[in-house]
């Protein structure tokens, strides 16, 4: 069943708070635009990165005068209820051609085709590297992202700090971003404290990842990030069916699983932080290099 958009005069997209959730789902706004519709999306996400999209319309609530007629969002969300009043609210994840299993990318390219009959449709979400950046111009250097919002995600930061050590060994720059908040309980780790960065801005994360010849992170929104921008990532995933779903899939990248010890899932995602290993996070490195040709030699 497809979902309206001619009758609507007005459109809004909320956005979730997570940063990878709203990153897909700007491939929806991007899909909107290019068929001529001019949403207006709320978003602390795309706020923060305006110059990385623009020509978005991005509000916050208390600047809305109107009610719109269709409101977008990918969950129910109290802001959403009250921003359509009494217009349409279309929930993207029980839209029937979310349903099909696959990536998440597909799975919103599939609303915006098929819910919402859209005819020029792109896996893109739209986001552009500002003219004042040098893309990759730090080859060596590689973000690291060692935490996230969800724990039971999170590489233990031992590990990350070995894998540091590695790589300084051959001869890259690894650099850890980590939240203001955060940085506090990495400056106790002495291989670490001396290539930490925080930022208070998610533009400034933008900038460093974008300038970074490489990205290697948990399963979290910057790696999405990395990934959109066009910077090799490599994703540390728990298990294959994540993976499968919420990998970052838009640049070149590669994602690295434990090894397969466990039959059962609740084991997998258990013990799944023992079984990956410094050195297989390696090997998956290399193999995302090679994919580079001579510029990674």
């Amino acid at each position: 069943m497809k979902t309206k958009l001619e009758g609507a005069a007005s459109i809004a997209v909320v956005m979730p708070a997570a940063i990878g959730d709203t990153l897909l789902m700007m491939v929806l706004v991007n899909n909107l635009i290019r068929n001529g519709y001019r949403p207006t999306v709320f978003s602390w996400v795309v706020k923060d990165l305006i110059d990385w999209f623009p020509g978005i319309d991005v509000r916050d609530e208390q600047d809305v005068c109107e009610p719109f007629e269709l409101v977008i969002q990918l969950r129910a969300t109290a802001s959403g209820a009250s921003l359509a009043a009494d217009g349409q609210v279309c929930e993207i994840v029980r839209c029937e051609a979310f349903q099909a299993p696959g990536h998440m990318i597909d799975m919103i390219v599939a609303v915006a085709r098929d819910a919402f009959g859209l005819a020029d449709v792109t896996r893109h979400n739209g986001i552009t590297v500002p003219n004042w950046i040098r893309f990759r111009a730090c080859e060596r250097r590689v973000a690291i992202h060692p935490t996230g919002s969800h724990i039971e995600k999170m590489w233990p930061r031992k590990k990350f700090v070995a894998l540091v050590r590695k790589l300084v060994q051959r001869d890259f720059q690894p650099t850890l971003l980590v939240a203001p908040c955060e940085r506090q309980t990495w400056l106790t780790e002495r291989d670490a404290a001396q290539r930490l960065h925080s930022f208070d801005r998610l533009a400034d994360v933008a900038a460093w990842i974008a300038e970074s010849g490489w990205f290697i992170g948990n399963d979290s929104g910057l790696g999405h990030l990395a990934s959109a921008l066009g910077v090799p990532t490599l994703s540390l995933f728990m298990r294959r069916g994540i993976a499968r779903t919420w990998r970052p899939n838009w640049g070149r990248g590669e994602v690295v699983l434990p090894y397969n010890l466990f039959v059962v899932g609740a084991l997998k995602e258990r013990y799944w932080k023992l079984a990956l290993t410094g050195s297989r996070v390696l090997r998956s490195f290399d193999r995302l290099r090679l994919q580079e040709g001579p510029r990674s030699s």
